[in-house]
Parts: C-alpha cells; structure tokens; sequence
C-alpha cells in the first residue's frame, strides 16, 4: 500500500501541473507548477483535474486495456500463444499469487485512480464552500464535476469486487470485500484501513451512482464527450450493471427503462440518444463515437495504453504474445454462424489460428476501449425481466435480446415458444453476451455473478488448464502482497 500511496500522490501532484481542453483530455499538454492555493483558481486548471480522473482511469493497467483481457483471458475463450508471465499468461493458467505483477498492478492503479478523486473532491468542496469558486464555476458545472467524481470511483470500486471479492450473491454481501478508502491519503499514516464488507462496498458504489445521476448532464455539445465523459446515461447504464451482480432484477428492470422504451425501436428517449448501431464493426472503428458507445476510454498514438497493456498486442494477431480463439472446446467461435457479422471480425492466420479483430493496430495503439455499450443494457434488461418475473419468458424479453441477436444475423429471431424453460432462456442470454463483447471483458464478469465455475481450456502448444470451481482458491485473485505488507488491518480473502 505504501508504494500505492506513493504513487497516487505522485500522480495528484502531476494532475496539478497538467491541462488539456475537454475535447483532448487523452492528450494532457503541460501548463505550469500549480500551488495547492492555485488549484481551483480557474476554470482551466480544474478542469486539468477532472479531465486527470479520467486520465488516471484509462490507465493501461486498469480500463486502458488489461481489466479487460484478464476478464477475457481467465476463462475459456482465447488461447495464448505465450508464456510470458509479462502478458496475464499466469491470469490464463490461475497460477497468480499475492506478489504476480498483474494482481498488484490492478490494485494499485484503481486505488491510485480512487486516490486521484478524492482529493479532487475535498478541494472542491472546500473551496466551494469557502466561496473560492465564485464567479469561476457555476453551480451546474460544480454539480458536474462531482457527478463526474463520484461515478469514476464506482466504476472503480466496482471492478475491484470482480477480481478480489467473493460475488455478492454468495452470502448476500457478508464476505470480505476491500478497503473502502472515501477520504484523500496525504501520508503514509493513513495506509490501516481494514477491508470492508462486499455488501458495505456495493453499497458504497451505489451511493456514489445514485448521488452522481441527479446531478450529471444530460448530453454534451460533441459526439466525442457523450462518449467519454460522464454523463446521465452514462451512470444508468452502469447502474444497471451493478444491480445485475446483486441479483437484484427489480432495480435492473427499473434503471434499464430510464434509457430503454417498451418497444422497438430501442433508443434512449432522453439525454444522449444511446441506440444499437447498425453495423457491428464500425463500432471498434474511428471515430469510435457511434450512440451504441455509452462509455469508452479513448487513446491516441501518442497517448494510450502502452506497448504490452493495449488491446491489440492481446487480441490481434501481429504479436508474439497475442491470444487465439480456443477452437478446441471455447464453444464462442462454434456458437457464431457463417452469416453472423460478428465473426466477420475473425481473422484465421496463415497457421489456422484464428484472432478476433475488433484491435488491430498495434502500431499506433489509438484503438479506443469500449467500457460499457448500449447492447449491454438491452442484454441486462432481457434477462432481468425474466429472472425477476418468476421465470416467464415474455415476449417483451425475447424483443430485447432479438434485437442485439438480428443486427448482426439477420432471419436469427428467436421465438418466446423456442425457450421450454426459463433456464433456456438464461442460456441464450449468456450464450448472446458471450458472442456479443468477445474481447470486452464480460466474460469473466458473467461467469462469476451466476456463480458458475471457470471452464477449463486446452491446446497442444499450451496444455490443459482444469476447471476452476467457484469454491477454489484461484476463483478470486488474493489480495496483493503489497496491501497485506504495508496495511496492517488488511487480511487475505481466502
């Protein structure tokens, strides 16, 4: 924790002598030393802040590229073509201890982000409420800017419970969660802090959500802010993902209406007018802006994720450390039919390996990274509306996941009469999800809020990784060597 701590104040005191526009905040242009008495003297430097949250978040280690392929590459759809512990092969084999690089490096880049927007919080406030801001910020841009805050912690604290903690359907929450750290760490006194429970934490998360929507806009004036920044939707719309791993179908059903009509067509009747677009690829494609991406990290060739954290050096197949679909028992490639535009975005390599391309520039590495989309809510919504209407398959929740299924194969609707049993359904829904954000981090994230096991996998190059059951050791990673070493109330979590 020390050298998190360490890290996280280094990296507030950079966001201080950083500026950039909000157009370009992936590209932060230096401005001068600011004083911690300067700080909220304009407008510009703390807008450098906010747009240094987000910075902070699309760190390569984090939502820049590799949350993503670990949640992608523990389970049973890729193959890699490595054994490079640099590039998650110990994610794949679930070989990972409390000291492997990538268990401490996720930690430490969400609690240096968490870090990051609490200090930006408390002198916010203070200066708001020492009348410091007048006449420098309004009032709907003050409300913005923790909007902004408070839902890039949830997004944070949310994706250490999916790596660190036990789901919260086991136990309803009583399970150890993590540190729940609410206030800026100025100094290393504050390092003791016990872990939290995983109910406090979901809580905690949803507080932060809750108080961000009334205050967040509805839109922005660009295509490329509704896409990056936080806006309404934005936080509906991982509201729903939230109460998804609760299993709490009533609240899913209930936010997922907010920014999804009745009927077709499916298209948010307020705010940024999110909508499934037409044509799957040019989602992954520039500009990368279409109403289907409600959240996305966005990069540049001269700022992204870095050379082994990016999506393209795990995904496409130019590097030697890359991953290939698993055509031996990953059952996501056979699920996916000739006409499906989906598998349009497989490339088989000369050697038959087959490598998903929706990242391919491994040159450039300005491949934005989807965070969360639109299709993702119509999924959530589908399958909630079943669960948590004692198993009926509606024609309503056939609509929903026909309409995510059919943009891409076309004559593939499903009909309510198809599905004997509510379980079928349930399939389906994962099945769909499974296809739908290959690549995207899902897979890992559906696994463990329905308390299934982790699939084993095989390859001959590879060997066989066996089935991790949900009781297992390596269904949760251990708390990082560095937090037990240096938090003295810490405690590991199996």
């Amino acid at each position: 924790m020390k050298n998190i701590l360490k890290g996280s104040i280094i990296f507030t005191l950079i966001l201080l002598m950083y500026g950039c526009s909000q157009e370009e905040f992936m590209n932060p242009v230096p401005k001068t030393s600011l004083s911690d008495l300067s700080v909220f003297d304009n407008k510009t430097r703390i807008e450098a802040q906010v747009n240094g949250m987000y910075a902070s978040l699309k760190s390569g280690q984090h939502l820049g590229g590799r949350f993503h392929v670990y949640n992608d590459v523990r389970c049973d759809n890729f193959i890699p073509k490595s054994t490079n512990l640099v590039t998650c092969y110990a994610s794949w084999n679930h070989s990972v201890l409390a000291g492997t690089n990538e268990v401490q490096n996720l930690w430490g880049a969400v609690y240096s982000t968490v870090n990051v927007v609490n200090v930006f919080l408390e002198g916010l406030a203070q200066a708001w409420d020492e009348g410091k801001l007048t006449g420098v910020i309004t009032q709907s841009e003050y409300d913005q800017y923790r909007s902004e805050s408070y839902t890039i912690r949830a997004i944070c604290y949310f994706n250490l419970m999916q790596m660190y903690s036990k789901p919260y359907h086991v136990g309803n929450g009583a399970n150890q969660g993590v540190p729940l750290r609410i206030k800026a760490m100025k100094s290393a006194e504050e390092n003791d802090l016990a872990p939290s429970t995983v109910a406090e934490v979901y809580t905690q998360i949803l507080k932060d959500l809750n108080d961000a929507e009334p205050l967040a806009v509805a839109s922005y004036s660009t295509d490329v802010l509704n896409t990056t920044r936080v806006h309404k939707n934005t936080i509906i719309a991982f509201k729903t993902r939230v109460y998804l791993h609760m299993h709490n179908w009533t609240q899913v059903v209930t936010e997922s209406a907010k920014i999804v009509p009745a009927a077709a067509p499916y298209t948010s009747p307020a705010g940024v007018a999110n909508t499934l677009h037409s044509d799957y690829e040019e989602i992954f494609r520039s500009p990368y802006t279409t109403k289907e991406s409600i959240f996305s990290m966005p990069m540049t060739s001269t700022n992204n994720a870095g050379t082994q954290s990016h999506m393209a050096h795990y995904f496409g197949s130019g590097s030697d450390e890359s991953y290939h679909l698993n055509l031996n028992d990953g059952y996501a490639f056979a699920a996916l039919e000739d006409d499906d535009a989906r598998k349009e975005m497989l490339y088989t390599h000369t050697d038959g390996k087959v490598f998903l391309t929706k990242w391919v520039d491994q040159a450039t590495r300005a491949e934005w990274v989807p965070v969360i989309r639109y299709a993702e809510v119509l999924l959530s919504r589908a399958e909630a509306l079943v669960r948590g209407g004692g198993g009926t398959v509606t024609e309503q929740a056939v609509n929903l996941l026909n309409a995510v299924r059919t943009r891409s194969l076309t004559g593939g609707d499903y009909d309510p009469a198809d599905f004997a049993t509510a379980q079928d359904f349930y399939d389906a829904v994962l099945l769909e999800r499974n296809l739908e954000f290959l690549g995207e981090g899902i897979r890992n994230l559906d696994l463990m809020r329905l308390g299934l096991p982790i699939p084993g996998k095989s390859s001959p190059e590879m060997g066989t990784v066996a089935t991790i059951l949900t009781t297992g050791p390596s269904y949760i990673w251990p708390v990082p060597a560095s937090e037990l070493n240096y938090n003295n109330l810490m405690t590991p979590n199996n």
